[in-house]
């Protein structure tokens, strides 16, 4: 999620408090420590048990990318490969593997190792699916723990709105305790219901697009390496792998 999606996000909040605020509503009304306590961190701690203690880091580094999103240029993707396919007719085998050595992907860097060692095309296709595809599943995994919590928000939210209106009938005789009971029951159905629909299924399904356009991106590179080795002419190269991306 790019800055101008967290804009989008943030703009689709206050078009709803603005909508309470224009219906009369007060700003304070919307602040109850009791139903966000509820809510979110019961939400947070029911998510995080279904997740592995291994998949936290990768999580956070997920999370991460709602600030400084991953960039795939499928250009400057096009370009290496053409370069590696120039390298080769020009100067051979020895010459990718320089560029290999420099090479900051860490994937490209191991498909070009591949292909530089020798390896089979299908060989080198099967070694480099299967670790794509771990990792694809893997991030995959890890965006459904952000579905579950999705699902949980709102839950939760009624939880809250249960335990307000029990608070409610133990102090009916108590006029002052009906408000603030009447108002946790409310505003934590709220709270769930906005922050799932507003927040988190939006960022699960931002980090799906990454997930997506990262998996076109090394499916690319693939194709483009095995070209490389088949000795497919670098203008030709270009042309194929830009029909792919478009």
């Amino acid at each position: 999620m790019d800055r101008w999606s967290l804009v989008i996000v943030g703009l689709a909040l206050m078009v709803v408090v603005m909508g309470h605020t224009l219906e009369g509503g007060a700003l304070s009304l919307l602040w109850n420590p009791a139903a966000a306590l509820i809510v979110f961190a019961g939400s947070f701690f029911a998510a995080l048990a279904q997740i592995p203690k291994s998949y936290l880091k990768p999580l956070a580094g997920m999370l991460s990318w709602l600030f400084a999103p991953p960039v795939y240029s499928f250009d400057g993707l096009i370009n290496k490969l053409v370069t590696c396919g120039n390298a080769l007719r020009r100067d051979g085998i020895l010459a990718l593997e320089r560029l290999a050595n420099s090479e900051m992907d860490p994937a490209f860097k191991k498909a070009l190792t591949l292909l530089v060692d020798g390896y089979d095309d299908d060989t080198m296709k099967a070694t480099m699916e299967l670790e794509l595809k771990s990792l694809e599943e893997r991030d995959l995994d890890i965006v459904s723990v952000l579905d579950n919590l999705a699902g949980y928000l709102p839950t939760l939210g009624i939880v809250g709105a249960v335990l307000g209106l029990m608070q409610v009938l133990s102090n009916i005789q108590q006029p002052e305790a009906l408000a603030q009971g009447i108002a946790t029951a409310f505003v934590a159905t709220f709270y769930g219901v906005a922050a799932a629909n507003l927040v988190v299924i939006p960022i699960a399904n931002t980090l799906r697009q990454y997930i997506a356009i990262r998996k076109r991106y090394y499916d690319t590179m693939l194709l483009g390496l095995l070209s490389v080795r088949e000795g497919v002419n670098p203008i030709a190269l270009r042309f194929r792998l830009q029909g792919m991306v478009l």
